[in-house]
């Protein structure tokens, strides 16, 4: 009886901590060369960001990599939460629903709440991925998701560049989700020396993540250089603009969301 009773408050105090809402998220750039390692028994995790926004109850953003053969945990269900992965590195097996499909660096995968879903490392070196998962207080939509195509891979090898005066642009994504009522997602192709767009200002929030040569992102006037693997969450209807700051050829993705 006395240990039950030490364990009520321990217990209690768990559930409080679960029910305080997260921080507020504000426009941030995160270098990838910043980012802390965290040694796991599947390879190594870098934690970007974890929160709420003024769109989002809870964004939570981190990389991980796997070693050879490794899978991070055994496949799961989310009841109310979205997770977008984008591969940074090497091969993945991604498995929904029992479908399964090996992808590679610049694929992209959309696992919507109810769905089964699981990841291993596919290859024979370490392979990373972006994780970004959220919450928002607009309740599970399971048939409008089907009706637009419910959890979806998008593989890169299958994706079309379509040439631009500034470069080219991919089209990932741009649908309706379980909890989002548009959700746009594409890739930029800027040539050297070439600015995508001067700083403006939009209602929706956004992330930029860098995959490809160097970019430099203006935000209220104060420039920030960005090489691949780093991210920007972009909120508060903040000016901001990106342009070509290396040699070469520079990519990234660009991603809005609606509730």
């Amino acid at each position: 009886m006395k240990t039950l009773i030490l364990l009520l408050p321990i217990l209690f105090l768990g559930n409080t901590f679960q029910t305080v809402p997260e921080k507020k998220l504000s426009t941030k750039v995160y270098d990838w060369n910043a980012l802390k390692i965290e040694k796991t028994n599947s390879g190594e995790r870098r934690q970007i960001l974890e929160g709420k926004t003024n769109a989002l109850d809870y964004l939570e953003i981190h990389v991980t990599t796997l070693d050879p053969g490794n899978a991070p945990h055994a496949s799961h269900v989310h009841t109310d939460i979205e997770e977008l992965i984008i591969v940074k590195e090497g091969k993945i097996e991604q498995n929904i629903k029992g479908v399964k499909k090996i992808l590679g660096p610049g694929s992209v995968i959309l696992a919507l709440p109810g769905d089964d879903h699981g990841i291993q490392n596919a290859g024979d070196t370490q392979a990373s991925y972006y994780i970004i998962r959220w919450k928002a207080n607009s309740q599970v939509d399971k048939n409008g998701t089907k009706q637009n195509g419910g959890s979806a891979f998008y593989d890169w090898e299958k994706i079309a560049f379509q040439t631009t005066s500034k470069g080219g642009k991919r089209q990932i994504m741009d649908r309706e989700t379980s909890l989002l009522s548009n959700l746009e997602m594409h890739v930029t192709t800027l040539n050297e020396g070439v600015t995508s767009h001067a700083e403006h200002v939009h209602s929706n929030e956004e992330i930029i993540l860098i995959i490809k040569g160097e970019a430099e992102e203006s935000i209220a006037g104060t420039p920030h250089r960005m090489g691949p693997g780093s991210l920007v969450l972009l909120t508060d209807e903040v000016p901001h603009g990106i342009r070509n700051a290396g040699k070469g050829q520079c990519e990234y993705f660009a991603f809005k969301w609606v509730k």
